[in-house]
């Protein structure tokens, strides 16, 4: 009896410590989020041996300076914790969007779970920026400013630290009237969220 006890006890605290090893937060193993439908585990990975490869290893890029951690006063900028919170308690309810602004092809190979994909060169494409407005909940009134009462909150992100694609972006949906308190930036990016060995996933 008593080897049947501790054997039960082994085999819970191996499924209890199966994402303990490397944790999100001191109190977070793990949460859900849905992408596409479906409900994703995001954890990091637990082997901590593992090393970066890809593009994403590399520390250099031509031609591209780090963005500041502030990238315009009425923005606010977020890391990894906050933007989990934001997955799980504005995405998964539908009252918020996460935007994936790398190119299709980036997006297709392998993204952050929840996020939709909005290449960053679609801001010069003044038709389709109306139909994001549009489907974000904004409305263009007769006197050519935005209706934002029923606007979801949207967090962009993009490369990488070195990458200006969501600076960019963010000012441009600025100017078309998108309020800066409906707006978050991820500054980390794809790049920090492989760092952290976080769960990614294929479109």
């Amino acid at each position: 009896m008593k080897i049947i006890s501790l054997l039960l006890i082994f085999m819970v605290s191996i499924y209890a410590g199966r994402y303990d090893k490397v944790k999100i937060t001191p109190d977070i193993s793990y949460m859900y989020v849905y992408h596409k439908g479906k409900a994703v585990k995001v954890h990091r990975i637990q082997n901590t041996k593992n090393k970066l490869t890809g593009p994403y290893a590399m520390t250099y890029r031509p031609n591209q300076d780090i963005q500041p951690i502030k990238m315009h006063k009425d923005i606010k900028t977020i890391a990894e914790v906050e933007l989990l919170n934001f997955m799980k308690n504005k995405v998964n309810k539908k009252e918020g969007i996460l935007v994936d602004l790398r190119s299709k092809k980036a997006y297709k190979m392998e993204s952050i779970p929840s996020a939709v994909n909005i290449p960053a060169k679609t801001m010069h494409k003044k038709e389709k920026m109306k139909k994001i407005l549009k489907v974000l909940g904004a409305k263009r009134l007769a006197d050519g400013s935005l209706d934002t009462k029923n606007l979801m909150e949207i967090a962009f992100y993009c490369n990488g630290l070195w990458c200006a694609k969501s600076s960019e972006f963010i000012k441009n949906f600025l100017e078309l009237g998108y309020p800066a308190e409906k707006i978050l930036y991820y500054r980390g990016g794809f790049q920090m969220w492989k760092i952290l060995g976080f769960t990614t996933v294929t479109n």
